[in-house]
């Protein structure tokens, strides 16, 4: 055991002696942490986003009417946009992008057509009578067996005459024009904001009342942040590049520099070489997870703690992906081959793999592919362990990492050239 503690002393000591080793294992993760929270974590401070208005709805004298104002005030009052408004006499589209300027935001514009406050009121009211008519009628067919024929006679004359009524109101509907860039991502949520606005305008209109009322629960024992959920992610995705990359390369640029060539003619044995670099990047994950858990507890207070599973988790998953790199190293003898071959494969599967957001988002042919990627099991499992707490989660991917880190590391013993022929 004493041989494979050399390799990993030496091993450990080169990465230490290495800035830029230094930087991308440590220090850029930290980074990523740091923008991800600064995003994410709702406590910035950020403005509301701009949203532009242009009300075409006006009265003769130019003011804006009734309701198309009090629609405005509704959409305020969400306290979810700044609302900037643009004149009536404007193209919207040029004027919100003068507006933003050459380093302005999104273009995102609500135009109230004209004649909103006349639709809205028709349409209201047709609304309201063809409520009341149901309702009459529904009364009506209750108690007619008990009604004489005189009644009933008056009563359906009265239904047929609301019936007429509502027939001749105009079957009125009024139009909010969306406008949005095709870039931006945030569309879809602010366009459902403001239908919600809409129909709750809608539903205050008419004199309904929601009859369902919503209560929030977490499905975590503890109430944790959006950093918490993200942290697991970004662990398990530097664990991946430190051994993919790191590994891969530092493999390469010690068979260019005769290292390996000159360890094997000393009584170190292949398994030495393979146990020591898979505790060196064991140890650079565990100092990984505790900085980054550390920076997120000071800067975003996380309250994602690592327990057994959590350290048995990332011991697992550096195994795995140091075999990953293993077999890797042991393919390309070429420094700069191997960087480029760790990064074609490490940045697509840490955006494949559910890393950054759920794996729901992407196309199912895509979700396919990211079941079958092993940093999918590695973030899952981080996931179950820090987050949910959910020991059968942690166990099913547990057993698919241990299972690929074995595969991985017998594939590169096999092939990691240890004595030259």
């Amino acid at each position: 055991m004493i041989r494979p503690l050399v390799i990993f002393l030496a091993v450990t000591k080169n990465w230490i002696r290495s800035r830029s080793g230094l930087f991308f294992s440590i220090m850029f993760p930290v980074l990523l942490l740091l923008v991800f929270g600064a995003i994410f974590s709702g406590g910035g401070g950020g403005s509301a986003s701009t949203l532009f208005v242009q009300n075409l709805d006006r009265n003769p004298d130019g003011t804006t009417t009734q309701l198309s104002s009090a629609f405005l005030e509704a959409l305020n009052s969400t306290k979810t946009f700044a609302i900037k408004d643009v004149p009536a006499d404007v193209d919207p589209k040029v004027w919100a992008r003068d507006n933003l300027g050459p380093l302005g935001g999104n273009i995102r514009i609500v135009i109230i057509s004209e004649g909103f406050q006349d639709d809205v009121l028709n349409g209201t009211l047709k609304v309201r009578v063809g409520i009341s008519y149901s309702l009459l009628n529904t009364t009506y067919q209750y108690f007619a067996p008990y009604l004489n024929e005189t009644e009933k006679m008056a009563y359906e004359q009265g239904l047929a005459q609301m019936q007429m009524y509502n027939e001749t109101l105009p079957d009125a509907r009024t139009s909010l024009t969306l406008a949005f860039d095709a870039s931006d991502q945030s569309a879809a949520i602010i366009k459902n904001i403001v239908i919600n606005v809409a129909n709750a305008f809608n539903y205050h209109l008419i004199g309904a009342t929601s009859v369902i009322e919503f209560n929030e629960e977490s499905v975590t024992s503890n109430r944790y942040g959006a950093v918490d959920y993200y942290l697991p992610g970004i662990i398990a995705a530097f664990i991946m590049t430190n051994g993919i990359i790191a590994l891969t390369s530092n493999t390469t640029e010690f068979k260019r520099r005769g290292i390996i060539k000159r360890l094997s003619i000393t009584p170190l044995t292949k398994f030495d070489w393979i146990i020591g670099n898979v505790l060196s990047q064991t140890l650079l994950s565990l100092m990984l997870t505790a900085i980054m858990i550390l920076v997120g507890w000071i800067v975003f207070n996380v309250q994602a703690i690592p327990d057994a599973l959590t350290i048995i988790m990332i011991f697992l998953g550096s195994v795995m992906f140091s075999g990953f790199g293993m077999v890797l190293g042991g393919l390309v003898k070429d420094v700069e081959a191997a960087s480029a071959l760790g990064n074609a494969i490490a940045f697509p599967m840490m955006f494949l793999s559910g890393t950054y957001f759920p794996m729901e988002f992407m196309p199912s042919y895509l979700q396919s592919v990211a079941r079958v990627l092993p940093l999918t099991y590695l973030s899952g499992g981080l996931r179950y362990a820090l987050i949910y707490k959910y020991a059968e989660g942690v166990f099913t991917n547990m057993a698919v990492v241990s299972a690929l880190a074995v595969a991985f590391i017998i594939l590169g013993s096999v092939l990691t050239r240890w004595k030259e022929k």
